[in-house]
């Protein structure tokens, strides 16, 4: 309690001399090189998940698209007796929705449900490849900003430490050492927002594109259904 009430009167002295002094802004950039250890924890998390969110936007970026005239094309050609020119053409376009579409072509001459639960297990295999990696968003959208509250929190613990053992209660000491630790906080839930967008963003567009090939699936089902193949 004393403590504080110190802190306060010293930060009443200084509140007068404080409005006559024009705003500073904060050297952010240096502040950070002061964070220590969980800041280049931090920097190096944000480093892994600006990586991922490349790797994943240019991996899903060829992989996750859709050709709606892709089942024309496997129409047209199966209509005219060619199966083998429809998986060619399917073989040679390297998006999942391709691959999916060229095993149902595989399994033709099986039964409806062979072919369905052919096709559903390359779709799986398929938007499992798509989260890969994802995962590692996830988990630095929730280590980062608790390890740069730990960092806050180490920060004031040193602080109160050097008060005990130096005896120095003047504010300029204090927040002197605490400006540069709370910086901590603001970068883990900074690189932590990052990490959790490009996660939602890149589960979304995944979402979207199950429900597309679901449709696509469905498309080539109901064709091979009336066509008796």
């Amino acid at each position: 309690m004393s403590l504080l009430i110190q802190l306060l009167l010293a930060g009443a002295d200084t509140s007068a001399a404080a409005g006559a002094t024009e705003h500073v802004s904060a050297p952010i950039v240096e502040i950070m090189a002061k964070g220590g250890v969980v800041m280049a924890l931090l920097a190096l998390s944000l480093l892994i998940a600006i990586y991922f969110i490349v790797e994943r936007f240019l991996y899903l970026k060829s992989r996750a698209a859709i050709d709606f005239n892709l089942i024309s094309v496997v129409k047209d050609n199966l209509k005219e007796n060619r199966p083998d020119a429809a998986l060619a053409y399917c073989e040679r376009t390297h998006t999942a929705q391709a691959q999916v579409i060229g095993t149902g072509l595989r399994f033709l001459g099986s039964n409806m449900r062979e072919i369905e639960s052919a096709m559903e297990t390359k779709a799986n295999v398929e938007l499992s490849a798509m989260e890969g990696n994802l995962h590692y968003l996830s988990l630095i959208s929730r280590i980062a900003p608790m390890l740069g509250f730990v960092g806050t929190i180490w920060g004031v613990i040193n602080i109160f430490y050097s008060i005990s053992t130096t005896g120095d209660l003047s504010i300029g000491a204090i927040s002197g050492g605490l400006y540069t630790k709370m910086v901590a906080s603001f970068a883990g839930l900074l690189v932590g927002m990052i990490a959790f967008f490009g996660y939602q963003m890149f589960m979304r567009r995944i979402d979207k594109f199950a429900e597309r090939l679901q449709e696509q699936s469905l498309s080539l089902l109901e064709m091979l259904t009336k066509s008796n193949l």
